[in-house]
């Protein structure tokens, strides 16, 4: 098997260690949110930090490779929009449903809080429509985002 065929398998092999570490990751967010009363802060939000420079290592690492795996960043990509995302969405939910005055709006004219609306609806808007441009671009691409050999 050829030096460039073992790295792209590698490169493969690494989309489930990677999703399954997003995972655990992002549980570890909503753990500490948790802790600090459901409310978010600049604090509370650092940990998130440390999940985006996860993912900047991954890339960085695993990238070139994964762009030669069919759909392989594009994939990547959508594991850490849907990880984060859907954190903050499940969060934003048990808390409502749950009527916690940690998501309830105050006064300011909005449904809920805007720190909260921010994290769950914002964050998830905004990043889907890079994640929508990315996708299109992969399609475009065959699937492929880095020369093929």
């Amino acid at each position: 098997m050829s030096s460039d065929a073992t790295t792209t398998t590698r490169a493969h092999a690494s989309l489930l260690p990677f999703a399954l570490a997003l995972i655990a990751a992002n549980a570890a967010v909503h753990v500490i949110l948790v802790l600090a009363g459901n409310r978010i802060t600049v604090l509370t939000t650092l940990p998130l930090l440390a999940v985006a420079i996860g993912t900047a290592i991954y890339l960085l690492t695993s990238g070139r490779a994964l762009g030669r795996v069919r759909y392989g960043r594009f994939v990547a990509h959508a594991l850490c929009y849907a990880t984060v995302n859907v954190g903050y969405l499940l969060h934003a939910y048990l808390l409502i449903g749950l009527g916690s005055p940690a998501i309830a709006g105050s006064g300011s004219g909005t449904a809920i809080d805007p720190t909260w609306l921010g994290a769950s609806l914002g964050m998830a808007g905004l990043w889907g429509l890079g994640l929508i441009l990315h996708g299109v671009g992969a399609v475009l691409d065959r699937g492929f985002e880095a020369p093929r050999r």
